[in-house]
Formats: C-alpha cells, structure tokens, sequence
C-alpha cells in the first residue's frame, strides 16, 4: 500500500502545551498595530471632519471594488511600472499567503483540541502545503526584488533605503526562518526512512521545502542536530514576527501603510465627490480662517493621506511640474506636510485650544511648504492617477492656496491680474479687445436673448470667444451644428467665466460668485442641455456647480459630436490628408475619464491618421500642456511645460498636434513656434479638423 499523506504535525518536536506560547505572537503583532493605528489617528482627528465622507453603505459599496483591484490587486503598479508592481505584488500576497497558512493551522488544532471539531481543510492539508511553499516564494522573492531595486538599481527618486532597511531585513530573516523550519521537520520525519512519519509523497507536496531538505539531508545532519537546530529556530522565527509588526508599528514606518493605505482607498473622495470637483468651502460668512495654514484646517482625510503616502515617488514621477524644473515634488510636499504633523500634532495634542499659533514662516503654507511650491501645480491630475495610494494632493494644495488668496492675498502678479479681470469683465484675459459676440460675425449662432427656443446652449468660454485663434474654434463648431441640424442657442455678452480659474488659484468667493451668477442666468433661460467647447468648463459646469443648486445636462463636445457622427447627422466626406498626434487634455482625460470620443472623431475622418504620443505618455498617463491651475497666466520657472509636451509632439514625426481644449492649442501652438517648426508643424483642434472633412472650413 502507498504510504499516507501526513503533512506537517502541530508543534512536532516544540510539544503542546509549551508550543502554544507561540500563539502570544498574533495578539503582541494585532495588539501593536491596533495601538499604533489609533494612536496615529489622534492625528488624523485633529483634522475637520471629512465632507466627502457620505453614507458608509454606499462609501463601503463604492470601495470594495476598487480595494481588490487597486489595493489587493496592485493594478496601478502593474498598469503603470511593472517592475516595482511585480515586486510589490509578491510581497504583498506572499504576506497574505503565510498569514492565512499560520491563522488555519491554530484554528484547526484549536477546534479539534477544545472543541472536538473537524475543520475540513485538515483532509486536504498536505495539498495546501503546495499553496503555503508557494506563498513563501512568492514573499522572498519580492524582497529579493526590493533589495536589488534599493541597493542595486537604485532609482533616482527612491529616497527611502534607509528607512527600509531593518523592515526588509525582519521581513527575509522571517520568511527564511519559515522555509527552513518546514525543510527541517521534513528532513527528519518525511525523509527519514526509519520515522514513523515517513511519506516522501508528502514532502512532493511541498516542493521548494523539499529541496531545502534534501540538501540539509545531504550535508549529513543527524536526526538529533535537527530537532535540536528545529527547536532553536522555532522559537526565533516565532520571535521575528513579533518583533516585525512591533518595530513597524513603533516606527510607523513602511509595513504601516498595508492598513493606511486601503483605509485611504475606502475613503477617497471620488466614491461620493466626482474625480473633476475641488471640495466646496461651505458658507464662507461663516468660516473664521479661509484656508489652510495649520493642519486643524485641513480634513481628517487629508491628514490620512500623509500617512497613507509611501514616499515612492510616482506622483514625482509624472508631474509635469517637477519634471520642467519647478520647485514642487508632489511626494516631497506629501512628505513635507507629513513631517509638519508629526512635529505639530502632539503639540496640539498636549495643549488643546489653547495651542499658541505657529508665526507664518513657521506654519505649514510658508515653513514647511512654501507658497513657491504651492503655485507650481497645474491640478493636471497627475499625481493622483500615478499614486498606488490614492493620496489626493490637489485639494491640499488648493486649501493652502485659498488661504494665500484669501487671507494674505499672497498671489503671483499675472494671476492676480487674471482674478482681477474675472472680477472686473467677467473673463481672465486681461488686455482684450473682443468682445463675447464677435466670434458670431457669420456663424449663424443666435443668442438667447434674441429666440430663447433652443435644444442644447453651446457654452462657448472665455478663451473661445476671445481669443483669436480660438473663435476659430467656436466658428468650427457653430458650422458642425447647422450642418447636424442641432437647434442651439449661444448666452452672447450673457455669459461670463465659469470662474474655474478662479477656483483653482484658491479664490474661492469669486467662484462661488461667478458660479451663482451663472446658474441664475442658466435657471432664467430654463436650460437643462450644455455643450461646451472647453474641457474647464466642463468639468465646473458638470461637476461643480450641482454644489450651488445648478443641476444640468453637460457635455463636452467631443462626446457630443462623437454622437452626432454615430447616429448619422453629420458624415464627414472630404479627406483630410493629415497624420494627427492626439493630446489628451488633462480636464477631459483624468478629471473626467473622457478618452475614446475625441478618438472616434478623429478616426471618423477619411484620410487623417491617427497617432498617439509615444512611451506612455498618452490617455492616463498623458503630458499636461501646463495652463491647468491657473498657470495660464503666470510666470514659468525653469523649462516651459509646454515645450517639453510639444517634444513630446514632435517625437511622433505626426503633421498636427490635434487637441480638443482652447487652452492646449494656444500652449501647443506657442510651443510649435519656440521650437521654431511653426512652418511644417501645426496645432488644431479636432472641430477644426472634422469642419474640414464635412466641407465647412
């Protein structure tokens, strides 16, 4: 007869009850991260409750998915670096792995030795050994990726070997411990012909175990050596896992951020909040600091964030600032502000409302972040869709720049000049002549002060209207609608900025003014229906504005043109003989996730070929133009954003940059021109480009 699978016996060779001593190690390891995590959330709470939170059902519902992919699934890694994805993945899942082996064996020996039941799993024991080797693998392998990536490869932006160090050092000394005390109890029952033990089909099981003990086996231990050497070990590698999860919970170092990091997932602000809308100020009659200068200013989501960051750099990686030279990191201003609660929070802890401010270049705004650093950001997004995670830096950024604006009127000189034509006119460019209508001179558009029946408004945007090469635009997509029928109407010298500008450069009041006043005039023409020609615009109008009452129907005109290609309206005919690199526009693509409909007009025209922009940079992962966040209109630090994306453009060897936002064509055509190929390379938009092929341009 074949001789039994009997897999590994509980505390072979350790005996029981002395064996059980082994199970203190769960509690001390729970017991230090549970004191950890609710210390570490004092901190959190000193923060304003978080507006964003919502009902947990649906918070809950929201992130569950989300958490097993992203989290548990690593998707952002894998999708966007697979190296470090791979790495983490491995150590992540190889953890869990061993976890659950650890945690069934005590529940099965528990169950049948107090209660007198049969886990099932115990019949199937021997194979599930093949799972645990596997897990064990899968865990040292992953350090093995991380040491070579530390202190082999080393990446320019991973700044953080020292930190890891003893973490990666407790981490392999466990997982090594695990895997030779398996192979040992093999060696010296398994292996051994004269045990009673004896099933070499069992040690097959457990392969990599199996290896390590025939080579223990081959250097001719002795069956005593072993069990003495089992013995030792045993009691060492149940020391190691303790001491793990005690030294990362006292350091609230790296391993913390395997439950920071999914708690911040569950309560990010895009589950109730949509991914394009800064958080409301609430009544501002009401606040006593407009703002952020302290963490007491900031949510208890926000301050979660800085503890939920990795410092791995990503975020860096992708921000189009730090990479054209200007000051802001987006993982140094996480791990900044991170720095400045923890030196701040057990002040305020010890101290209560009686806490003596911090004097301004002290504070966070000026000390610890730098008003420099804070007007670098364009909001492209970036950050956030590199970030693994899901640390949410704009609207920190933003809070501190409404307490700039707002309180100290600490704002650069041409986006002051900006806010001031906003307040003044109505609209940003400051120095125009155009007035709101003149791009009508021949369009056909009515406005609805002259026939208020309409179907769809066409939002036509500051830039649009008023900007020369963008009436182009507004030209282009008036001659679309006539010909696709669509009975449109156009607010003329009604309409005025959106105020997103505003808003993004931290001055709140005028928004929620410039906001108000529009939705009275929308709500008094009786609209429901936008089309807009500006991803900016958009994205207020769609995802901001329902914060003041102004619900309605938005969309941005790729979408909607797209529509009006599918259902036949319009067929564009004319070949236009073009190949068209894409840009995605940073509003429309990761604010919005609107990244097919731009490419079906695109590829809806006979003769244009269409290419996308090299290496990743594309979709997702696009390349800002640099005007987001107000940086339109102010200085450039360093290299130009705009310059490094039109590279990105020229790359391609593709005829025109197509776009789809007013504010992408004028930094692409700008950037064509410095680099001196405004001769053989273009910017246009993609209406432009369709009014061509259906005959109208």
């Amino acid at each position: 007869m074949p001789p039994e699978l009997t897999g590994r016996l509980d505390f072979w060779n350790i005996g029981y009850p002395l064996g059980a001593i082994v199970y203190l190690t769960a509690p001390i390891a729970l017991a230090a991260i549970a004191w950890a995590l609710w210390q570490r959330s004092r901190y959190w709470r000193l923060g304003k409750p978080n507006p964003d939170a919502g009902p947990w059902r649906t918070r809950l519902a929201g992130g569950l998915r989300t958490l097993f992919v992203d989290s548990i699934g690593h998707r952002r890694f894998v999708r966007n670096e697979r190296y470090p994805g791979a790495m983490h993945f491995l150590i992540f899942w190889g953890i869990v792995i061993l976890f659950i082996a650890t945690t069934l064996d005590a529940v099965e020996f528990n169950a049948e030795q107090y209660l007198g039941w049969h886990v099932p799993t115990r019949d199937i024991g021997v194979q599930l050994e093949l799972i645990w080797d596997i897990g064990g693998v899968m865990l040292i392998a992953g350090i093995a990726l991380a040491a070579w990536r530390r202190y082999v490869a080393r990446p320019p932006r991973l700044n953080t070997m020292l930190e890891n160090n003893v973490l990666l050092a407790l981490l392999l000394a466990s997982a090594l411990s695990g895997f030779v005390l398996q192979s040992l109890r093999m060696a010296a029952t398994e292996l051994e012909p004269s045990s009673d033990l004896y099933s070499v089909a069992s040690a097959y099981w457990s392969p990599f175990s199996y290896v390590i003990a025939v080579a223990i086996r081959a250097v001719g231990f002795t069956v005593y050596a072993m069990e003495v050497s089992h013995f030792a070990l045993w009691w060492a590698h149940a020391g190691l896992m303790s001491a793990t999860f005690v030294y990362a919970a006292w350091r609230f170092g790296p391993l913390m951020h395997i439950f920071v990091s999914p708690l911040n997932l569950v309560m990010r602000s895009s589950v109730t909040r949509p991914k394009g809308a800064l958080r409301p100020m609430g009544d501002l009659d009401t606040l006593e600091v407009f703002g952020a200068r302290e963490i007491t200013h900031l949510t208890s989501k926000q301050l979660l964030d800085y503890d939920a960051c990795t410092n791995c750099g990503r975020c860096q990686d992708q921000c189009p600032a730090w990479r054209s030279g200007k000051p802001l990191s987006p993982r140094k201003l996480v791990q900044d502000a991170k720095a400045y609660m923890e030196s701040r929070a057990p002040v305020l802890l010890a101290q209560g409302p009686d806490a003596e401010p911090l004097p301004p270049e002290a504070d966070l705004v000026h000390g610890a972040i730098t008003t420099d650093v804070l007007w670098s950001c364009t909001t492209c997004r970036a950050c956030m869709e590199a970030c693994p995670a899901f640390v949410e830096h704009i609207d920190s950024i933003v809070d501190m720049r409404r307490f700039l604006a707002m309180e100290e009127a600490d704002v650069p000189e041409g986006a002051m000049n900006a806010l001031t034509s906003m307040e003044q006119r109505g609209h940003p460019w400051r120095g125009t002549q155009a007035t709101r209508t003149d791009w009508m001179e021949g369009a056909d558009a009515v406005a609805m002060s002259d026939d208020p029946e309409h179907d769809v408004l066409l939002w036509v945007g500051c830039t649009a209207a008023l900007d020369g090469r963008g009436q182009q635009v507004a030209r282009a997509m008036a001659s679309v609608l006539k010909l696709a029928g669509v009975r449109y109407r156009v607010l003329g010298s009604e309409e005025t900025c959106t105020g997103d500008p505003a808003r993004r450069m931290g001055n709140e009041y005028l928004f929620q003014m410039m906001a108000e006043q529009n939705i009275e005039t929308l709500n008094g023409y009786e609209v429901r229906r936008i089309v807009t020609l500006c991803p900016h615009c958009f994205n207020t109008l769609k995802n901001e504005y329902p914060q003041f009452g102004g619900e309605f129907e938005v969309t941005h005109y790729t979408e909607f043109v797209a529509g009006l290609i599918r259902d036949g309206r319009i067929r564009p005919a004319k070949a236009v003989p073009l190949s068209v690199a894409y840009h995605d526009s940073c509003y429309l693509g990761r604010h919005n996730d609107i990244y097919e409909a731009p490419r079906e007009i695109a590829r809806a025209i006979p003769g244009l070929e269409l290419v996308e922009m090299g290496e990743g940079r594309c979709r997702e992962r696009g390349f800002c133009c640099g005007a987001g966040g107000g940086r339109m209109w102010m200085e450039e630090q360093g290299t130009r954003v705009n310059h490094i994306r039109t590279d990105h453009f020229l790359d391609t060897g593709a005829d025109a940059v197509g776009v789809s936002c007013p504010f992408c064509l004028q930094m692409m055509e700008e950037g064509i021109g410095a680099k001196g190929q405004e001769d053989s390379k273009s910017a246009r938009d993609l209406l432009e480009l369709l009014a061509e092929s259906l005959g109208e341009a």
